[in-house]
């Protein structure tokens, strides 16, 4: 239950200040989103108070809202320009798709767990109305609106498929957390090129896996 008096507008000033500008979050359209986008909507309704913690949420089904120093650290490396083709996988309950349409980009929202969506939609159509929601299989990708200049995949996985880098326009890049069995999680850009990918190391990040990744 969340506290009549909890102050939102101040949780979000916060997580600015104390997790945000100490990992070099810098990117000032980013930073203004981040400000105002109430996350709060995007958790449980006895999450609320703890949308803005320096964690990853547990929502359904072991998916998580991603902590927001990772999240903004990713968009940040996906070096996103307005009017470029974004598709979001693993779109959960909205608030990446909406920041990455908030700074201008045609985003695609690629989410196959219903409850996660239902929830997903109805922020976007508030917060972000641009968004363009998409019903599918992770794994897949959706290859029906490529060729996209970056995938964003939130959350971690174990490696990048071909399937997804066929979705890359001829410069696209994918941004996600990538793991191996025993390894440490790293945010990674695969930058796509004639023979598959480059895969460049940049953060040390700790998402949780992607359940549908792991079939």
């Amino acid at each position: 239950m969340t506290h009549p008096n909890f102050d939102f507008v101040q949780a979000r000033q916060n997580m600015i200040e104390n997790q945000l500008r100490p990992a070099e979050v810098s990117h000032v359209k980013l930073i203004e989103i981040m400000r105002v986008l109430p996350r709060e909507y995007c958790v449980l309704n006895n999450q609320k108070e703890m949308a803005y913690s320096d964690i990853n949420i547990s929502l359904f089904d072991q998916r998580y809202l991603s902590e927001p120093r990772v999240l903004a650290r990713l968009v940040q490396l996906a070096n996103i320009e307005a009017k470029q083709k974004i598709l979001v996988i693993g779109a959960g309950t909205g608030y990446l798709s909406a920041i990455i349409s908030l700074m201008g980009a045609e985003v695609y929202a690629l989410e196959e767990n219903e409850k996660l969506s239902v929830i997903g939609k109805k922020f976007c159509n508030k917060y972000a109305s641009d968004v363009q929601w998409c019903d599918g299989i992770l794994q897949d990708g959706y290859p029906k609106n490529k060729f996209y200049d970056a995938i964003i995949i939130d959350g971690c996985i174990k490696e990048i498929s071909k399937k997804l880098i066929d979705q890359l326009n001829k410069n696209g890049h994918i941004i996600t957390v990538l793991k191996k069995d025993g390894d440490i999680g790293h945010a990674v850009t695969a930058k796509k090129i004639d023979e598959g990918i480059v895969i460049q190391k940049s953060f040390y990040a700790a998402l949780p896996y992607l359940p549908e990744f792991m079939k």
